[in-house]
């Protein structure tokens, strides 16, 4: 994408061993290893849902609160992998802290892969060295969430999706089986088979075998995920494909009291099933915003805000063992460290993709993988409902920006102000 350093170092063969990738992978692993071994796990607010659910599905094979009353208010797929660690361990932390540590590696590794492919192999290392040191996602070690797990499967996704040497109708079934489960986790990923459609056509300009592998895809997808519909059908009374937040989550974001964050559910929806409740407060949510859509296009900015202002969830989420073992002080600090890792990154970011649309054009923008991906995200959650820890699934993709304009910035420092050409773009 931009300009290559020339250093002292002769670059190309310094990046080009892969042991360049292996030792960022070393550093990745001993600072999530030194959190997890000094700050405890205490699952507060989703994390205790997730435990309990787990448990509940570990010991009695029932997803809710107990093992008599079933829900699907949280996507069931974080849950079910504790459940297995739980059912082959017992009801201890370490195996999910364990899970969480191979999946922020394989997740950095991804990415570095996926970066070399959609840029360069320096902007692959700078991405790799960004996501090593991530605060926000050493810290998410010792939470039990679904952002680990899910922004995984996203990126796995992607780099199989970029894998040229696996035949094409194998490749659009192993995508089906990645995207179904992504889905169990958060439902948004059920719409990923549609971007990598339009990716695919637009690279290769086969409009029937883009459509193919979009079927396939689906209907792989339909046909895993068919098993916990019926379950919900069964439950409810009606037919909910995963999860019954998302009627919720809209209302939550678009009611005439709404902040834009997290609200409690109004008290007229006591005593309905939770399909019922999410149809009505999805109904509800679509008719505020149908009344007033000047506030509706006001606040979807005023999420994006919110959701890229601040990166702390990873201390209020561990708030309860940092406290416990190092007491209150050390939360606003921490808080502090967060922020001065997060938003210088998310600037260079910005500045990465002002500077890759000036060189390539919008046409070339909107085809590049990590770009698109980090749109589709960010509008999910602009319409919905804000939080900063809805941004982590793009968390990589904003890594690779940062790392093309810090290479750029460290390209011009070096031989004056360079002419930058489109990479592997």
């Amino acid at each position: 994408m931009f300009t290559l350093l020339r250093s002292p170092l002769k670059d190309e063969g310094f990046l080009q061993s892969q042991r360049y990738y292996r030792w960022i992978l070393v550093v990745a692993f001993v600072l999530r290893l030194i959190w997890a071994i000094a700050v405890p796990v205490e699952p507060v607010s989703d994390s205790n849902a997730y435990d309990t659910f787990a448990q509940n599905l570990a010991n009695c094979q029932s997803y809710g609160w107990d093992c008599d009353h079933p829900t699907a208010y949280w996507p069931v797929g974080t849950s079910f992998v504790y459940a297995l660690l739980y059912r082959s361990f017992g009801h201890h932390y370490a195996p999910i802290v364990g899970l969480n540590i191979l999946l922020g590696l394989a997740t950095i590794w991804l990415s570095m892969y996926l970066a070399e492919k959609w840029f360069h192999r320096r902007v692959a290392v700078i991405t790799g060295v960004l996501l090593a040191l991530w605060v926000s996602q050493i810290q998410f070690v010792t939470v039990l969430a679904s952002e680990p797990i899910f922004t995984f499967l996203i990126v796995a996704a992607l780099a199989l999706w970029e894998a040229q040497s696996v035949p094409f109708l194998l490749k659009a079934i192993f995508l089906g089986v990645v995207l179904a489960a992504a889905s169990y986790v958060r439902p948004t990923a059920l719409l990923v088979p549609i971007l990598l459609m339009f990716l695919r056509y637009m690279k290769t300009k086969e409009i029937l075998k883009s459509l193919a592998s979009t079927v396939i895809m689906l209907t792989v997808m339909a046909l895993l995920i068919a098993p916990w519909t019926l379950r919900n059908a069964q439950a409810f009374g009606r037919a909910v494909t995963i999860s019954t937040n998302g009627g919720a989550n809209l209302w939550m974001g678009n009611n005439p009291a709404s902040s834009g964050g997290y609200m409690d559910l109004p008290p007229e929806t006591q005593g309905m099933n939770e399909a019922e409740r999410d149809r009505y407060l999805k109904d509800l949510a679509i008719a505020h915003i149908k009344e007033r859509p000047d506030l509706f296009a006001i606040r979807t900015v005023k999420r994006v805000v919110d959701t890229y202002s601040r990166e702390s969830i990873g201390i209020s989420w561990n708030e309860a063992g940092l406290s416990r073992r190092y007491g209150s002080w050390i939360l606003l600090p921490l808080k502090i460290l967060n922020q001065l890792y997060w938003l210088p990154v998310l600037g260079l970011s910005l500045i990465g993709v002002v500077l890759y649309i000036q060189v390539n054009g919008w046409l070339t923008a909107i085809r590049n993988p990590s770009l698109l991906f980090w749109g589709y995200f960010t509008a999910i959650n602009a319409v919905i409902v804000a939080q900063d820890r809805y941004h982590f699934p793009s968390i990589p993709m904003i890594g690779m920006f940062a790392a093309a304009a810090l290479i750029d910035l460290v390209d011009r420092m070096h031989g004056g102000n360079r002419k930058v050409d489109s990479g592997r773009c």
